[in-house]
């Protein structure tokens, strides 16, 4: 009686065990196809942060070019307002250009209020291609002399 148990597991249906052990052919092919997914997600990715990062470097270069002019052109007020437009999309040049794509700069003087002919409005605009779209950076200060 004490081999009861073994009588009763020869009832129970054994199930078929396969030898072959590692991965079949559909789950390796599942795997690489997640696997490229992945892949080509990163890809875009990265072309997408390689890309605004050029972008950011291209503003922040025209903004500190525009940025000179206005601080070059702010001490050069005189006393008295006088409209002009000393520069009209003159080509930059220098380091500060090195890596824009034909960056022009305009400079505006005017004389916002005109019973005070003491205060001038300074404004700088460059304009600069990016991926093949006019780009342009805008600055404006006003100056006053005594």
């Amino acid at each position: 009686m004490r081999y009861n148990h073994y009588k009763n597991m020869k009832n129970i249906p054994r199930r078929s065990v396969s030898h072959a052990t590692g991965f079949t052919a559909v789950e390796l092919l599942i795997t690489l196809f997640v696997a490229a997914i992945f892949l080509s997600a990163g890809y875009i990715l990265y072309n997408v942060v390689v890309t605004r990062s050029s972008e950011a470097r291209h503003q922040i270069e025209a903004d500190s070019i525009a940025t000179d002019y206005l601080q070059r052109y702010r001490s050069l007020v005189s006393t008295a307002c006088v409209e002009s437009t000393p520069l009209i999309n003159s080509p930059v040049s220098g380091t500060d250009a090195a890596s824009l794509a034909s960056p022009k700069v305009s400079v505006t003087i005017s004389c916002p209020i005109p019973a005070l002919s003491s205060i001038s409005k300074i404004s700088v605009k460059v304009d600069y291609k990016e991926g093949g779209t006019n780009e342009s950076v805008q600055h404006e200060a006003y100056a006053s002399r005594p």
